[in-house]
């Protein structure tokens, strides 16, 4: 049965390769122009240095004019493949064949419909991650020779960042599959399962988006009040923040900022750190805190992440399951 299936869907995998293989020189020869400029322009410094020291320097805006967009575009095809894959391979996998009618063929045989569908869902299924694992670690490699100079200097959490490290990718991947094969078993039409199946997938990780950093837990950080969470903070997931009175308790954001504003009104250009946090002191605030996911803690993140469109992607197997063996 698998080797039937491989010879009905030899032109995807077929397809599957040849993106890997032009992917992959692709990424090779733009890393390779790219740590060529980077030396050309003598600003190897820069990849390791504190990126405020290199802000000013033209030869790095010149390198980041050239090359930024590029590799948010390497992100961008990252986030994008598992889309792709839901649309244009598990849409029409089974979809195709209940449209034309040639599923009856396969009803009629020995074969069980439970074996029929995993050999078609493995077929399809495992290549397409394959690929999308191998590009997304050439994406990764060519993002890291940037290192400071490159989107990787955001930190973890950056929007672009977040979505395509660790297992993250292939979640989504497993889900969007998932869930375009269910819309087309319950559809039997290829092209509302590819149309549908593309906007639930947007709606469902735009919906879904921050829940992974809201149920991992977070660390919690006090300064005194004027003082600056920054380089606790810096690179983290902000989970939540305020003020603390000089009772301990946590004040709403409209009684803090009651007690600020007068704070800030009273302040002038030549007033210090300490005048102003002196004066917080004197209205009531005793400290600043906040709540939040360190960037070494990523790897929950995206651990919980991957678990939730798991999940969902087991559920829809399932479902899908469950419609094609009641189908005539």
């Amino acid at each position: 049965m698998i080797w039937l299936s491989l010879r009905l869907q030899r032109l995807q995998l077929l397809t599957l390769l040849g993106i890997l293989v032009v992917g992959a020189g692709a990424i090779v020869l733009l890393r390779s122009s790219m740590i060529d400029d980077i030396t050309s322009l003598r600003i190897a410094d820069c990849l390791t240095q504190d990126p405020q020291l290199c802000q000013g320097s033209d030869s790095v805006t010149q390198f980041k004019v050239a090359w930024y967009t590029r590799l948010n575009l390497g992100q961008g095809a990252i986030l994008g493949l598992p889309a792709l894959i839901g649309v244009f391979i598990g849409a029409p996998l089974f979809a195709r064949e209940l449209e034309q009618g040639t599923h009856v063929l396969a009803f009629t045989q020995s074969v069980s419909r439970t074996r029929w569908m995993l050999s078609k869902l493995v077929v399809a299924l495992a290549p397409a991650l394959i690929v999308l694992i191998a590009l997304q670690y050439l994406v990764w490699w060519w993002l890291t020779a940037a290192k400071n100079l490159g989107p990787r200097v955001n930190g973890p959490f950056y929007v672009l960042n977040i979505g395509i490290d660790h297992v993250s990718p292939v979640g989504y991947a497993l889900f969007a599959f998932a869930l375009c094969t269910f819309l087309g078993v319950v559809s039997r039409r290829t092209l509302v399962a590819m149309t549908a199946g593309l906007a639930a997938f947007v709606v469902v990780r735009f919906a879904l988006f921050d829940l992974a950093g809201r149920l991992v837990p977070t660390q919690h950080a006090e300064v005194p009040a004027g003082g600056s969470l920054y380089q606790s903070q810096s690179g983290s997931l902000p989970a939540g923040g305020g003020w603390i009175d000089t009772a301990g308790r946590q004040l709403s954001g409209e009684s803090a900022n009651a007690l600020i504003r007068p704070c800030r009104l009273a302040m002038s250009t030549t007033s210090t750190p300490e005048e102003y946090a002196a004066c917080l002191r004197q209205s009531g605030i005793a400290k600043q805190f906040a709540d939040f996911v360190p960037a070494s803690q990523a790897w929950q993140v995206h651990l919980v992440d991957a678990s939730i469109f798991g999940g969902l992607a087991i559920l829809l197997l399932v479902g899908t399951g469950w419609v094609l063996r009641r189908q005539s």
